[in-house]
This record gives C-alpha cells, structure tokens and sequence, in this order.
C-alpha cells in the first residue's frame, strides 16, 4: 500500500474521532456519514475547499433533504433524488472558475477540503425534525471554525505527501483558518492573487486564497450581479495568480 492510499484510509477510519466527532454517523435514510477523502492527489496544485456537500432527496414529500455523502471533493456526480436528476455542481464551479482559465488540469491537483464531512446547516435540521429525525450530533455548520481548526493537521499530513508547488484555498473562511485570522473583514481581505509564503504546521507552502467559485458564479447568475463586485474582482485575482504561475513554468 502506498502512502497515498494509507491517508485515504486513516481519514476514513480515524478523521472523525480525531476532531471529536461521533464515528459512526448516520444521514436519515441510514446511510453512512463518512469522512470524503481526496480522491484527485495530484503534486503541483493544492486545493483546499470548506466542506463536502451531500446527495440530497426527496422523502415523504419533504424536498432538498441530506441523504448520502458526495463520492469525493468537488467531484461532478449525477443522481436521481426521487423526483428529478440532480446535478453537483462543485466539479463544473472549479473547472470554469479557477482549473480552466488557469490553465491547470485536474490531474495535476490535489484537492480536498478542510473539513472532511457534511455540516448540517439550519434548514437541514429543520428538515429532519420535520421527518422525525435528527442529525447526528456535533456535525453542525456552526462548528466548522472549530472543526475546521482541529483538521489542520490533516491538511499537514496531505501536504507532506503532495508536496505542491502552490496551494489555494477556497473561500474566506478556510483562509482565515489556516492563515490564524479572525474577523470578516481582515479574512476577506486576504482574498486576491497574490502568492504569499505560509505554515501549516511543518510545512511552508506558496499559498493564494481565493473566493469560493460557487459563490463567484452563482452570483454572476444573479439578476443583481452586475452591483456585486465580487465577479469582476475575481478576474483580476485570477489574472495575477495566472501571471505567478507563468513565472514559475507551471
């Protein structure tokens, strides 16, 4: 067994207690609710995202109901939910948003996220309450700060094997993680571009934080994106972190 395939199965079978999460987690079709482990260990470009998203379902008329883990880190997925064909649009997000106009193939990623199972926010406990379930405890969206500092040594042990030549975090929350920076505002701030040398426990990596592109793209949907300065922001992030990894032959 290679090391790449040991991580793999630590993650799965040590990740949650290690955060202090109950091991043995269940969605409410029964379904197992599993650390989402890299699947994508490429050595040039890591990536970092929040958390995994989920399968969702239909059940007893209840719509857009966690039901399953996603197969891996923004990996494209389709499934049929009990009433339509859903889509997992996290894979297309990363493609067209950073991976293509970057000009990096995925093969040559590593990507993952911080914290490595679904969090349940607001709505979804609101569903299940409403099928007589409940949510299995501790996996909540507001204990992503928590769990997400507690999974920094995780990220280490990937690192270490990845070695990359640059790392890119997805969104303000993870950057303000793993940069040690609290504040909306001061996270936001880091998002742009621009290279910067960081640790992450033993490891100094090349790191730019980057919005997450669901978020770019879903506004630039919007019937309001044209008073969002987020879009047009984002060009220009991409265009300099372009530039840096021209410079570096990548």
């Amino acid at each position: 067994m290679n090391a790449t395939e040991q991580l793999r199965r630590d993650i799965l079978r040590e990740y949650a207690a290690s955060v202090g999460l109950p091991a043995n987690a269940n969605y409410i079709s029964g379904a197992p609710l599993r650390p989402v482990v890299p699947l994508d260990t490429g050595s040039e470009v890591f990536i970092i995202g929040a958390y995994p998203s989920a399968r969702f379902g239909v059940m007893n008329g209840e719509r857009d109901v966690p039901m399953a883990d996603n197969l891996g880190p923004f990996e494209p997925e389709r499934y049929y939910d009990g009433e339509r064909v859903r889509e997992q649009n996290s894979a297309a997000e990363l493609e067209k948003g950073y991976l293509a106009p970057l000009g990096i193939e995925r093969d040559r990623c590593w990507v993952t996220d911080l914290v490595k199972v679904f969090l349940f926010k607001e709505g979804h406990r609101d569903k299940y309450a409403r099928l007589g379930g409940t949510p299995p405890a501790g996996y909540e969206r507001e204990k992503f700060e928590e769990l997400g500092d507690k999974s920094l040594r995780w990220i280490e042990d990937e690192l270490k094997l990845s070695k990359p030549k640059l790392v890119i975090t997805l969104g303000a929350e993870v950057a303000g993680i793993v940069t040690r920076t609290s504040g909306v505002a001061a996270r936001t701030r880091l998002l742009g571009g621009d290279v910067r040398r960081l640790r992450i426990g033993d490891v100094e990596v090349d790191v730019a934080h980057l919005p997450h592109p669901g978020i770019v793209m879903r506004e630039a949907k919007d019937a309001g994106a044209a008073t969002n300065p987020w879009p047009e922001r984002n060009k220009g992030f991409v265009a300099v972190l372009g530039t840096w990894l021209r410079d570096q032959g990548c």
